[in-house]
């Protein structure tokens, strides 16, 4: 794989208070140097716990792959953004808890209204702060969010808060500049 990054003259707003209807859903289970059944029963847990029919979901199998391993993604593509849901294998851990877990993070967002999960809100926080401006809604912010923007403000003049608007639901704002 070949990649050009071009470096942006400038970050932009953004703000994603809303993550509009959902438009598709899908998973997928990948093993490498594993048996496809492995996939299978990642799937099979998330169609039952998803209540997803099984067209919804693709089983494949990596070729050459210099380890074994497994992994299993959920995408839930709403109109303003898409998520995604990850659960990777660990030797002794059954296939059927991996997906139970990305099964468990996918509900909890989906029965929420917040715009972005909760890893993603991780992952906004730097961007929106060194273009100084942006919101969004989010689950509970995790440890790692929190801690992320203690750090972000000994590095940045910006201000980043988080409110509770409902039970399950958080607004962050960062300002500044």
């Amino acid at each position: 794989m070949s990649v050009t990054v071009e470096p942006a003259t400038a970050l932009e707003r953004l703000d994603l208070p809303v993550r509009g209807e959902v438009l598709d859903r899908r998973a997928k289970a990948v093993v490498a140097n594993l048996p496809i059944s492995i996939a299978e029963r990642e799937l099979n847990v998330i169609a039952r716990k998803m209540s997803w029919p099984r067209e919804w979901m693709k089983a494949e199998s990596v070729e050459r792959s210099p380890g074994p391993g497994n992994v299993v993604t959920i995408e839930i593509e709403c109109e303003q953004v898409t998520e995604v849901f990850t659960g990777f294998g660990q030797r002794g851990v059954r296939s059927e808890a991996v997906a139970e877990k990305a099964g468990q993070q996918a509900r909890r967002y989906i029965a929420s209204d917040a715009a972005v999960g909760e890893f993603l809100a991780d992952q906004l926080l730097v961007p929106m702060a060194m273009a100084g401006i942006g919101s969004f809604t989010t689950l509970p912010l995790s440890r790692h969010a929190t801690t992320n923007v203690e750090v972000i403000g000994k590095f940045l003049d910006v201000t980043i808060e988080a409110s509770q608007l409902a039970d399950r639901v958080w607004s962050v704002e960062v300002s500044g500049y």
